[in-house]
């Protein structure tokens, strides 16, 4: 009898295990290698604390993010319209940054000045739908692969986060620099668009400050100028200067020259077509494609107001 107690409690110490560590999690299977711009946004995003997104969402523009920027309202199913169109209508000068453009250093890189002809600009309601911003996309530029431009209501300042070759994201905040307000030229034929803005690192890191001013010139060229103090309160000085001249003619501004339809989410000149429900609406960029498709309901609700206002004036 007793042997035979003991061959149940040692199948019942057997079957229960000694308390030990759990087996440890599968190993991934993903392969090494080159993120992809996407991969890469999602994770920004992870880190800044937003929720992710079915859809392709660059990184979040400053929700209390590790940037300290703390640019706007974290993301909710019911976009806060008016906040949305204060900003759009703050961002309408940079409305001529829309499209593809060639660039060029001043400074020599090696044996050569570095250019390229991959910068590309398109709006984006996707990040942050109470904080709409213009997205600036580079694979080859050596100062920033990534721009996100944007307006802060609450401040009235102007923010630019720019994210580095090395990964590093710089945020930095301003306004329009002396005598740099926005202003329209017309020599009867063609309005030309011009504007200074200025635009300081908020939250240095190594004790660095940068300082970039954007120097649009005319429809098709403006100026990144690059600045660099080595701790705040000190004097800048210029690190460079990188010349933006646009691929092709412009097409984000309905000029007087080049009239067309407007887009139905940012305004601009509409340069390509959405459907939905059988219907065609203009827009004037992927990134007010992307978002029209993401939510049409949304922006028809939104044209339908626009036009019901019209009416009543």
């Amino acid at each position: 009898m007793k042997r035979s107690c003991w061959a149940a409690v040692a199948a019942l110490v057997a079957a229960l295990g000694c308390g030990g560590s759990e087996e440890p999690p599968a190993k991934s299977t993903a392969k090494p290698g080159k993120k992809s711009v996407e991969a890469e946004a999602h994770t920004a995003v992870a880190a800044a604390g937003e929720p992710s997104k079915k859809r392709f969402q660059p990184v979040q523009l400053g929700d209390g993010g590790a940037d300290g920027s703390h640019a706007g309202t974290a993301k909710t199913s019911v976009p806060d319209e008016k906040k949305a169109e204060s900003v759009v209508a703050a961002l309408q000068p940079f409305q001529i940054l829309l499209g593809d453009w060639r660039w060029g250093t001043r400074k020599q890189f090696g044996n050569f000045t570095k250019t390229g002809e991959d910068l590309k600009w398109v709006w984006d309601f996707q990040s942050n739908p109470n904080r709409p911003s213009l997205k600036g996309v580079s694979d080859d530029n050596p100062y920033f692969q990534k721009i996100w431009l944007t307006f802060l209501p609450d401040d009235d300042k102007f923010q630019l986060i720019g994210k580095t070759p090395e990964g590093e994201s710089r945020t930095l905040q301003g306004t329009w620099a002396e005598d740099g307000e926005p202003k329209e030229e017309s020599d009867g034929k063609k309005t030309q668009h011009s504007y200074k803005l200025l635009l300081t690192q908020s939250a240095p890191s190594a004790g660095e400050q940068w300082q970039v001013t954007l120097n649009q010139l005319d429809n098709n060229q403006y100026l990144m100028a690059l600045a660099r103090s080595p701790a705040p309160g000190k004097a800048f000085a210029q690190v460079d200067t990188v010349r933006q001249q646009r691929v092709g003619t412009s097409f984000a501004v309905a000029d007087s020259d080049n009239p067309g339809p407007k887009c139905i989410i940012s305004g601009g000149l509409g340069t390509m077509q959405v459907e939905y429900k059988g219907k065609s609406y203009p827009v004037c960029c992927s990134g007010c494609a992307a978002a029209f498709k993401d939510d049409p309901e949304r922006w028809l609700a939104r044209l339908a107001e626009k036009e019901k206002m019209k009416k009543n004036e």
